[in-house]
């Protein structure tokens, strides 16, 4: 019987390991890891090259801020800006990022599996999906945003930032169908997101991120699992 709880025990260890492995790689920014630091990008840069090139980039000085609601319903969509939130909220629910196939790898039966476009981040461990937040700026309005993850948590720490060169992008509808409680709660224009996320870079990239990621996950798994399994064979005395 004693045999039997150990085994038990040792597999909710591993499952346990499992999980806690899932939610630190789901929650650090690898990406901002690989890029290091660069340089700021100044509104001169962003009116001579490609503005795709700048978005999700630091962002100088000159680069426009939004300050309030009115400022952002007369953003175009061409206009390089940034944002300096004052208070961050997670609406759980993401939309696949633009590098991501909308198709899987075959499985054993039949052809590819189509990806959702949208997900409850519950659901995405390896960073397939770009979550939708509620950000309050200075007027103390909100906006939809997506932005990389290392943002929204020094965001969510209580910090004072200012996020990378974005855009005004158009919403999902299917993302915004499902916040739309919360949405209407803080009168928030479902119209627009801002977009801060270099779909450039990452697309070049992103396959050595998951990479890292399942590296990171599989030492955390072998590190904890360990741990756990010692310590249930301590508590109940097994001899090697």
């Amino acid at each position: 019987m004693k045999k039997k709880v150990v085994k038990f025990l040792e597999f909710v260890a591993v499952i346990a390991a499992f999980v806690i492995a899932a939610l630190i790689i789901k929650n650090i920014s690898v990406e901002s890891w690989l890029m290091g630091e660069l340089e700021p990008v100044t509104l001169a840069m962003t009116e001579e090259g490609l503005k795709e090139d700048y978005i999700g980039m630091p962002a100088a000085d000159d680069i426009p801020r939004i300050e309030d609601a009115e400022m952002w319903e007369d953003t175009w969509q061409t206009s390089c800006v940034t944002i300096e939130p004052i208070n961050i909220i997670s609406t759980g629910i993401g939309v696949r990022h633009p590098w991501v196939s909308a198709y899987s790898n075959s499985g054993r039966r039949g052809g590819p599996r189509k990806r959702a476009d949208i997900t409850s981040m519950v659901l995405d461990v390896i960073g397939e999906y770009g979550e939708y937040y509620l950000i309050q700026l200075p007027d103390e309005s909100y906006i939809l945003a997506q932005m990389p993850i290392d943002a929204a948590g020094r965001l969510k720490a209580g910090e004072e930032i200012t996020l990378p060169v974005g855009r005004k992008a158009a919403a999902n509808s299917q993302a915004v169908a499902e916040i739309k409680d919360l949405c209407r709660e803080y009168d928030v224009d479902t119209t627009g997101v801002f977009y801060c996320i270099n779909d450039g870079w990452n697309e070049e990239h992103s396959t050595l991120a998951q990479l890292l990621r399942l590296g990171i996950g599989a030492v955390i798994v072998l590190v904890l699992g360990t741990i756990f399994i010692l310590a249930v064979n301590k508590v109940f005395k097994v001899e090697d």
